[in-house]
């Protein structure tokens, strides 16, 4: 089974905070996304996606929070130029297939559209012969868990 090694960073001071993360090809989105959260000192309580890119809204494919995809009107995007998925029915595989993705290649998570926590994650590695079903776990990181309410702790406002 194939596992993917992503190092999740934080878009406004990559250097401090980030999180490297190996997940199983056949785990979904919202699996990932929920182990991101988690290490971060995130919770699961807002709108979010996968996007391609460094313009977070601009994005040509989502990868929505299951939630917010069931509530698009007829399954139908909300800009004429995206396409749209469902985050709990995407693997990490068909993610990296469909986005044609390569070591060194990165994919965009925005988490809370009001607050805009934005990460990015550039994929690491792929490795063939890790165990089959593999969850996402966190194998490094640097950087201590943010305070998702407090203002000194999002760089957005300091």
């Amino acid at each position: 089974m194939t596992a993917y090694r992503f190092r999740v960073k934080l878009e406004w001071d990559p250097t401090a905070l980030w999180r490297d993360i190996i997940v199983g090809g056949d785990r979904t989105l919202a699996e990932f996304q929920a182990v991101i959260n988690e290490s971060i000192g995130l919770n699961q309580a807002h709108l979010w996606f996968f996007g391609v890119g460094q313009d977070y809204w601009q994005s040509s494919v989502k990868y929505q929070r299951p939630e917010e995809y069931e509530d698009l009107p007829s399954g139908e995007a909300m800009r004429w130029d995206e396409t749209v998925y469902n985050a709990s029915e995407t693997t990490i595989t068909e993610l990296a297939s469909q986005l044609d993705l390569k070591v060194g290649d990165r994919i965009c998570y925005l988490f809370d559209y009001g607050d805009e926590w934005q990460f990015y994650g550039i994929l690491k590695g792929i490795a063939d012969d890790e165990p089959g079903g593999r969850r996402p776990e966190v194998v490094n990181e640097k950087g201590d868990s943010v305070d998702q309410y407090s203002l000194d702790d999002h760089p957005r406002y300091q």
